[in-house]
């Protein structure tokens, strides 16, 4: 891939997280009165609350799935980094040297949680809910990590357009 290409497919990654953000973002405004779920507060929560917890579960998955396959691997090339053939949890280990996320382990981590609960299972409510507090409050990590990777391009001489609204 060259330069061009490398530049536009890194901006289009950026527009589509950032609307991934916006999305997220307007889920936790709908459900912010509930915050943090509790297993009492959960029972009252409505048809049209759940679909909102829901969409922010989506858009976190999307959000983190996007980040991953696309985003990382897109930056460690522009930084001239060898990506092809290298385990997830090596580029993550190089991400972090690079001060591009705090924790490998952390990013794991946030990986499983999201997976476990996007099964609804009524003998796990509990763990559920524990885990969708755990992704609301993790929602800046993402912009963190965007913020970080397009510090690093523009430090490497990419600059980038990307769109925040």
């Amino acid at each position: 891939m060259d330069n061009r290409e490398l530049k536009d497919s890194l901006e289009k990654t950026f527009e589509a997280a950032y609307l991934h953000l916006k999305r997220m973002n307007f889920a936790i405004s709908k459900v912010d009165k509930f915050l943090p779920i509790t297993r009492n507060n959960y029972f009252l929560l409505d048809d049209e609350t759940i679909g909102f917890l829901d969409q922010y579960i989506f858009r976190f998955s999307k959000t983190q799935d996007l980040i991953g396959s696309r985003l990382f691997p897109l930056t460690l090339q522009a930084l001239a980094e060898p990506v092809e053939d290298r385990a997830f949890i090596d580029i993550l280990n190089r991400l972090e040297k690079l001060n591009i996320i705090d924790s490998a382990i952390n990013w794991i981590e946030l990986r499983k949680i999201r997976n476990d609960i996007a099964h609804e299972y009524p003998s796990n409510l509990s763990d559920r809910i524990e885990g969708i507090n755990i992704l609301l409050e993790n929602l800046p990590i993402f912009q963190q990590i965007m913020e970080r990777c397009n510090q690093v391009l523009c430090e490497h001489g990419l600059e980038l357009r990307t769109n925040k609204k």
